[in-house]
């Protein structure tokens, strides 16, 4: 059976790619889907010096950008996963991007480092890692939580593994989005750069859309902390973010 699963899963990657580039090919960047990471019940990580949520960090960082794209481009239909503190289930973030047909998700979060690491400080861009695949969809097909989808969201375990698999299709524009944030982080905002990282966020596996998440900073490096708290670095965050965008409907749209 995990044979002709596996079977399934590479015939379906080579059509998904070639009906990804067709799909790339006829549209425009019409609709965009900002994701604030955490929310009501779950804030998210804290800060170390201040005690702030990231709950409340992510959310006026993704208006902000809402807000840069929708009044530089009327045309583009900005969704958000969440405009207030409400907590937003995993699988519900990636199916409002889907049922909208977005171009693209952006998913915006604050870190924190582990206990056992050293000091960490700056942002990080996480991409889907192409290799964890495989993985990623047995363990959807053994999580009771995903395989609920059906019941509790409306949402087949075969339609999170289509939207999965259409991911393999996107990985150019991933990359040259992941790109762009960073050149443009480094340029608009106080924050070190820790690199475009390849990672199994199921945030990102569930979107059938180009796809990135962004760790904006550390919260247990204090002045991540307070830049990313402040008026200025939230600007800061938000305008190297619709730069970046900028770029990349260029790329989107020229194909």
């Amino acid at each position: 059976m995990i044979k002709n699963f596996f079977l399934l899963f590479i015939v379906h990657c080579s059509l998904l790619i070639v009906y990804c580039s067709l799909l790339m090919a006829q549209n425009k960047l019409e609709v965009i889907v900002i994701d604030a990471g955490h929310g009501g019940k779950d804030p998210g990580t804290i800060g170390d010096k201040t005690g702030v949520q990231e709950k409340n960090i992510v959310l006026p960082l993704s208006l902000k950008l809402g807000s840069y794209i929708e009044k530089k481009f009327p045309g583009i239909k900005v969704i958000y996963t969440r405009i207030t503190d409400e907590f937003i289930e995993l699988k519900e973030r990636t199916k409002l991007a889907n049922n909208s047909k977005a171009g693209l998700f952006i998913s915006i979060h604050a870190n924190h480092k582990k206990k056992e690491e050293s000091e960490k400080n700056g942002f990080e861009i996480y991409l889907l890692n192409r290799e964890r695949f495989g993985e990623a969809v047995l363990v959807t097909m053994k999580e009771n939580t995903l395989l609920s989808f059906k019941q509790s969201g409306g949402d087949s375990t075969d339609a999170f593994i289509f939207s999965s698999l259409a991911q393999t299709g996107y990985n150019k524009f991933n990359e040259y989005l992941a790109s762009h944030i960073e050149l443009s982080l480094i340029s608009s905002t106080q924050l070190m750069t820790r690199g475009v990282i390849q990672a199994g966020f199921w945030v990102i596996i569930g979107a059938s859309m180009p796809a990135v998440l962004v760790e904006t900073g550390y919260l247990s490096d204090i002045n991540d902390e307070k830049y990313l708290s402040s008026e200025k670095g939230q600007n800061d965050v938000a305008l190297g973010l619709f730069n970046a965008f900028q770029n990349y409907k260029i790329l989107f749209e020229s194909q």
